[in-house]
């Protein structure tokens, strides 16, 4: 298997909830001596139920929160001593809600060059340049370019939140449940678009998301979490088809079936 890009070594972290004049305050352990490797080129699936820490994990791999205990690595180096600017130019997220994570005052040509505007480094036509060739990527016309949010339909507003994490060009994308908001068709689409980006551009993901069935599609391997700490990390197949905690079984006895993902082949200019 190829190196590690991302490594957790034993992490945890703690919020302390309450505590006043006469009370003391609870402590709430939302991650619990987690260990993970996310290799290169791979695209590792987190999922557990809602609660089980999740979120707080993606929040502290992209460096919006710190542990209580334990490192993250980025190949290599721990992401506190590397250079903030030389962090998220690397890794960058994909959110889940394509209505709230996009600006509505601002285009679809500002919200994906953003990163390149504070970045500093790059001339008003190499931006509009790499939005364009970012655009044919995304499978979105020309003419998006001064749509505004409102716009767009879920589809289309998801293909600009990942054209804004792909422009700077990273190396690892933290996708936090990026289809959830989606119908199942329009799921497909955006699941497909991802899967040709990670060939086209060399990518990988950690994949986060409580859906089994968009899991086991896009998935090379599966980490459940439950109550902040890894249960169960295997290959797709393996998981699903022997899966060893009692835990994991009954996530996958309670999962709903949906239509195959690969039924739906991606429609260009659509949502």
């Amino acid at each position: 298997m190829s190196e590690a890009m991302l490594r957790l070594i034993d992490v945890s972290r703690v919020f302390q909830l309450g505590g006043g004049l006469f009370s003391q305050p609870r402590l709430l352990h939302a991650l619990d001596g987690v260990s993970l490797d996310l290799h290169k080129g791979e695209v590792l699936a987190l999922v557990g139920e809602s609660g089980s820490g999740k979120s707080t994990l993606s929040r502290i791999l992209l460096g919006l929160d710190k542990p209580t205990a334990g490192d993250v690595l980025f190949d290599g180096r721990s992401i506190r001593k590397l250079p903030r600017r030389e962090f998220t130019q690397r890794v960058q997220p994909i959110f889940q809600d394509p209505y709230s994570s996009l600006n509505p005052r601002k285009t679809v040509r500002q919200i994906i060059e953003m990163p390149l505007i504070l970045q500093g480094r790059h001339s008003r036509a190499e931006r509009l340049r790499r939005v364009r060739e970012l655009l044919d990527l995304l499978r979105m016309p020309a003419r998006m370019l001064d749509a505004y949010p409102s716009q767009m339909s879920g589809g289309q507003r998801q293909r600009v939140a990942i054209g804004r994490a792909l422009i700077s060009r990273p190396e690892v994308v933290i996708c936090d449940e990026p289809t959830s908001a989606l119908d199942v068709s329009v799921q497909a689409q955006v699941l497909n678009l991802l899967m040709e980006l990670r060939a086209e551009l060399n990518l990988t993901y950690l994949f986060i998301s409580h859906d089994l069935a968009v899991v086991e599609y896009i998935a090379d391997r599966v980490a459940v979490m439950q109550a902040g700490k890894i249960v169960e990390i295997a290959d797709v197949d393996g998981l699903f088809s022997r899966p060893q905690s009692d835990y994991t079984k009954n996530l996958l006895a309670s999962a709903l079936v949906i239509p195959e993902m690969a039924d739906v082949e991606p429609v260009a200019g659509q949502k």
